[in-house]
């Protein structure tokens, strides 16, 4: 048995017999963690199943078996007369004619999670981005990095992605890049300084951390599935004339709502009528799981402000965030930008300057695709294990807003973060006290995982009902 025989016997299949299942499962699935773990890199070129066969004392066939089942799977690949090589870990997005390893794999996987976290709307991991020249990003990292406005490769980036993918002609000028969209707000808050909130409820739990209610009072209007209500806002206006009004109309969060058209540019009117501010957040604008979908508000008016942010059509590690504003507008969030940290990270911005360019129409299709597919597995894993909860179905975005029939979910969550499952209440969206009785459920982790949340969320639920049924009634 030559040196690197024994390694792929002694390392990349160590402990295969103490699996359970078949012996050619056991195989795949030891050889999908060692990748899984980086033990393999993509592009390792296997031994021969002959000789790897008779190094774990199995039959060729048991071996063929087991590359078969991962070639199938997407974790191996053949190129013919030179071998069987790691793929690596298959895209979530791609969906390869036999899932069966990597949904064990996964599954496994998320049974050793202690806590499985569905607060979080965010990408589960970075196997869905789209492919990058890895030599060129640090290429592309040049001069001191300190930029105020952001990156002149990112601006320009940013202003070509709003401008195809989200219908709102912009220009690299207009963009300031910040860290996160939650600094975006924070810093339009303070360009605009201590003015009414007009928002919709539920609504974004960041926004009251950017937006003091102590400094800035907020307001709320009522939503239905076409978003919020423009009568509602009409009246809401009248009382905040000067102040500002907060939007998501593509991917509500936390409903993930679409307002139409016409609901939109009425809104835009109003605001401008009564010299209130909309700021329009564009954070899930990319996620429309449906249909295309309008165009934004900051596209009907030119004194809307638009923020949008990477974390969620990218990665939440990247933690880049941009403000779009009128040059009055701007001109302040960059004087506040510059004393707050100088600039954002030079290395997270050229690499999202770069996954933003290597984005395209099939990447795109095939990322909503795998969502749509995510939020409907969980919508019935849901219906069939707690079939007294109202999940109502998200047109866009990353999350599932559920209403549960009690009065608060808050102890239910606590309830839950003990079975092994975090979940956002309703309390961290709600500023009227209607709508306490919601969770938010994050749809974008691997379908394995969502089921395992869901059983611990149904035995969370049995022991939360149980204890309320039995305590004492209060007259």
């Amino acid at each position: 048995m030559d040196q690197d025989l024994a390694w792929w016997v002694a390392i990349v299949f160590d402990g295969w017999q103490e699996r359970p299942g078949p012996r050619y499962q056991r195989l795949a699935a030891t050889l999908v963690d060692s990748v899984e773990a980086r033990v393999v890199a993509p592009g390792a070129r296997l031994p021969p199943e002959r000789l790897l066969a008779a190094g774990l004392g199995v039959s060729r066939g048991t071996m063929v078996a087991c590359f078969e089942h991962l070639v199938g799977a997407g974790v191996l690949h053949r190129r013919q007369g030179a071998g069987t090589f790691v793929a690596g870990r298959p895209g979530w997005t791609r969906q390869p004619p036999d899932t069966t390893a990597v949904q064990l794999l996964t599954r496994r996987l998320a049974g050793q999670q202690e806590t499985i976290d569905l607060s979080l709307p965010v990408p589960a991991s970075t196997d869905h981005l789209p492919p990058i020249d890895r030599d060129a990003y640090w290429a592309r990292l040049e001069g001191h990095g300190v930029d105020h406005a952001g990156l002149a490769q990112l601006r320009d980036q940013i202003a070509r992605h709003l401008t195809v993918r989200q219908q709102l002609p912009t220009t690299a000028e207009q963009i300031i890049v910040t860290t996160g969209a939650q600094q975006a707000l924070a810093l339009v808050h303070r360009a605009l300084g201590a003015v009414p909130l007009i928002t919709v409820c539920p609504t974004y739990p960041g926004l009251s951390g950017a937006f003091s209610p102590r400094s800035s009072p907020i307001l709320t209007v009522p939503s239905d599935g076409a978003g919020a209500d423009p009568e509602a806002v009409r009246r809401a206006l009248r009382k905040a004339q000067g102040g500002a009004l907060y939007l998501t109309p593509t991917g509500h969060n936390p409903t993930g709502s679409v307002m139409p058209l016409g609901r939109r540019a009425s809104i835009a009117e109003a605001a401008a009528a009564h010299n209130v501010t909309v700021i329009e957040d564009l954070a899930l604008a990319d996620l429309a799981l449906e249909e295309a979908c309008p165009p934004p508000i900051s596209a009907l008016s030119p004194t809307a402000i638009a923020v949008g942010s990477a974390s969620k059509l990218l990665w939440g590690g990247l933690r880049i965030g941009w403000v779009r504003a009128p040059e009055a507008v701007r001109s302040a969030v960059l004087r506040y930008k510059a004393a707050n940290d100088l600039g954002s990270s030079a290395p997270s911005q050229v690499l999202t300057a770069q996954l933003l360019a290597a984005i395209d129409d099939r990447w795109l299709d095939d990322l909503r695709a795998a969502l749509s597919a995510r939020r409907d597995h969980l919508q019935s894993l849901l219906a069939a294990a707690l079939p007294a909860w109202r999940a109502v179905t998200p047109r866009a975005g990353l999350s599932l807003w559920v209403e549960l029939p009690v009065a608060s979910a808050d102890v239910f969550a606590h309830v839950a973060s003990r079975h092994g499952v975090v979940v956002a209440p309703g309390s961290t969206m709600c500023h009227d006290g209607h709508h306490q009785n919601g969770i938010r459920l994050s749809f974008a982790e691997p379908l394995p995982t969502l089921e395992l949340a869901v059983e611990r969320l149904a035995s969370a639920w049995e022991m939360y009902t149980s204890d309320l049924a039995a305590a004492p009634s209060r007259i």
